[in-house]
C-alpha cells in the first residue's frame, strides 16, 4: 500500500480502501480458519493426552493391586513381573501428561491469535466505511500480531 496523496476525490480514496480492505480481509479470514484449525486439533490433543494418562494410572492402579496379592501369597516371580509393568505403564502415563501440558501451553496463544484476527477483519470492514487508510494500516497491524500469536502456539 502506498500513502494516498491528498489531492484523491473521496471517490478515488473509497476506491483505493475496498480493493486493499478487501484482499486483507480475505487473508486475515483464511489465516483465521487456519488458526480454528491448528486451535481445534490442539484442544483434541488436551482432551484425548488427558483421557489417555487417566488410563494409563488406572491400569497401573489395576497392577498394583495384583503386585500386592501376588506379594501377600508369596508369588514373587508374578509380583516382579507386575512391578516391572508398573514402571512401563507410569512412563506412558507420563508421557502422555507431558504432550497433554504442552497441548494446553498452547491453547491461550491460538484463543489470543483468533481474537486478533476477527479485529482486524472488523477494522478492514470499518475503514471501508469510513474511508479511512489509517484504520487499514491498524488492520494490518493487528492482524499480523493474530499472525504472529497463531505462529508462536504453533512452534512453542
Amino acid at each position: 500500500m502506498r500513502v494516498l496523496p491528498n489531492t484523491m476525490s473521496r471517490s478515488e480514496r473509497e476506491a483505493y480502501v475496498k480493493q486493499w480492505a478487501a484482499i486483507t480481509i480475505s487473508i486475515f479470514a483464511l489465516i483465521l480458519a487456519v488458526n480454528g484449525m491448528f486451535g481445534g486439533s490442539n484442544s483434541s490433543k488436551v482432551l484425548n493426552n488427558t483421557i489417555q494418562a487417566n488410563n494409563y494410572w488406572a491400569w497401573y492402579q489395576a497392577k498394583n493391586v495384583r503386585a500386592t496379592i501376588y506379594e501377600t501369597s508369596g508369588a514373587s516371580e508374578k509380583e516382579a513381573k507386575q512391578r516391572a509393568d508398573m514402571e512401563e505403564i507410569s512412563e506412558k502415563a507420563r508421557a502422555a501428561e507431558t504432550a497433554r501440558d504442552l497441548a494446553k501451553t498452547r491453547s491461550p496463544w491460538f484463543s489470543y491469535a483468533g481474537m486478533a484476527l476477527q479485529l482486524s477483519i472488523v477494522l478492514s470492514s470499518a475503514a471501508i466505511l469510513a474511508v479511512m487508510v489509517q484504520l487499514l494500516w491498524v488492520s494490518v497491524l493487528v492482524g499480523g500480531l493474530g499472525t504472529s500469536l497463531m505462529v508462536y502456539a504453533m512452534v512453542i
